[in-house]
């Protein structure tokens, strides 16, 4: 790859902080302080230019986040503007779904690659989105994504090409399984779940014993659970479960199964499938991971400490340094009672931080919309309206600057 991708991050900061300045301009004017409101307005063009200029690069060897914001967190939280491709350490995607009366799905996608204290989020309505990941998932290697990220780094590497399909049974009967799943597929991630349906089925009725089909159909089942037959949920777990115990010798897809086991809350047949693949190997990242996480939701810190450990012997670099670094924390957490104490401190206010930027975040719409539609009538609304606005909006982004402070380990161990 010679050249670089270029891709914008989410707006909302910017928004928010605009409106906050905005608001808060509003309301000095309406208090006839004209010195102060202005200053205020006057905040507005470099949020603006801030916001023009903010962008993530990506070339064979880096992602870096350019910008005056990126700048500014780099000062402010000693965090990272640049991340070797070699040094990403997870890359997860999250979907967020608007469904229709037809069955099909609008599908929106947000992949969040971190690592070595870097950390960016980037989303599927930006224009080069799919060239962004589609380069990237290449580059990092399959073994760094969840399950999402998986189906979408298959989907857009072969799936997306699929334009032409035929609609007529007979024609869908003839084709070969291989083609039948990467059509599902294809047809699933891109939302259109009805027809992806008539494909899944077809393939179903070929090999019903076939544990990657299994996969994709309890997948494909789950997504369709949101907008129709909520029964569809419990089809899909068999369907999981049963490709389960078919996948005896492909590790890649045991060790996939598990990541959806425990994404469902199924903890005690993840952590089946997660053993089941440490047979294979027992340096594998993701699997040891994933036990940690479980023996970590049942209060086990040693077995989490236990797990990580094994997991630094992984072949990847930068899996076997994060691997060492969270077997570091909860050993420490373990021998050091202060520390432990601090660190529960630090989750309780990053946790009460959260909830805060939420409230805030709902009452700044409310009374946008109070100003809005009753200010034009009863001047005072308004006014106080502008004021709740502005106060909000500043304990939102307040609140962003100190869960950037918070969010970071504190005082952790050297590797």
């Amino acid at each position: 790859m010679n050249r670089k991708i270029l891709i914008r991050p989410g707006y909302l900061p910017y928004l928010l902080t605009g409106a906050v300045a905005l608001t808060a301009g509003s309301t000095l004017l309406g208090n006839g302080l004209f010195h102060q409101a202005f200053i205020c307005w006057s905040l507005l063009l470099p949020i603006a230019a801030a916001a023009f200029l903010d962008r993530i690069e990506l070339d064979e060897h880096f992602i870096t986040h350019k910008g005056p914001l990126a700048v500014l967190l780099s000062l402010a939280f000693d965090t990272r503007r640049r991340l070797a491709i070699a040094d990403i350490e997870t890359i997860t995607t999250e979907t967020l779904s608007f469904s229709f009366a037809n069955g099909d799905t609008r599908i929106n996608y947000h992949t969040r690659i971190s690592g070595a204290g870097f950390e960016v989020l980037i989303r599927s309505h930006r224009k080069s989105y799919i060239a962004f990941i589609k380069t990237l998932f290449r580059l990092a290697g399959t073994h760094k994504l969840d399950p999402r990220s998986h189906e979408l780094f298959e989907y857009f590497d072969s799936g997306k090409a699929v334009k032409h399909f035929p609609l007529l049974k007979d024609e869908i009967e003839e084709m070969p399984i291989s083609l039948l799943r990467r059509i599902g597929n294809a047809l699933r991630l891109a939302g259109r779940l009805s027809q992806a349906s008539s494909y899944f089925r077809i393939a179903y009725e070929k090999e019903p014993r076939n544990p990657e089909l299994l996969y994709e159909m309890s997948r494909f089942l789950r997504s369709s659970a949101q907008t129709a037959d909520p029964r569809m949920l419990q089809r899909s777990d068999a369907c999981l479960r049963l490709a389960s115990r078919l996948a005896r010798e492909a590790p890649d897809l045991l060790e996939r199964i598990g990541e959806v086991f425990f994404e469902r809350l199924d903890y005690k047949r993840a952590a089946d499938c997660f053993r089941r693949v440490l047979e294979f190997d027992a340096s594998r990242f993701r699997s040891n991971a994933g036990l940690a996480e479980i023996a970590l939701r049942d209060g086990k810190l040693a077995h989490v400490a236990h797990f990580y450990n094994a997991a630094s012997a992984s072949p990847d670099a930068a899996l076997a340094k994060l691997a060492r670094r969270e077997a570091g924390y909860y050993q420490r957490l373990m021998g050091d009672d202060e520390f432990l104490e601090a660190e529960l401190r630090r989750i309780r206010a990053v946790n009460q931080i959260r909830w805060a930027r939420r409230l805030s975040a709902f009452i700044f719409l409310s009374a946008w919309l109070v100003a809005s539609l009753l200010g034009r009538f009863v001047t005072p609304v308004q006014t106080y309206g502008w004021a709740l606005m502005a106060t909000s909006g500043m304990v939102w982004c307040v609140g962003a600057i100190a869960l950037q402070y918070f969010r970071n380990r504190r005082a952790q161990p050297e590797n």
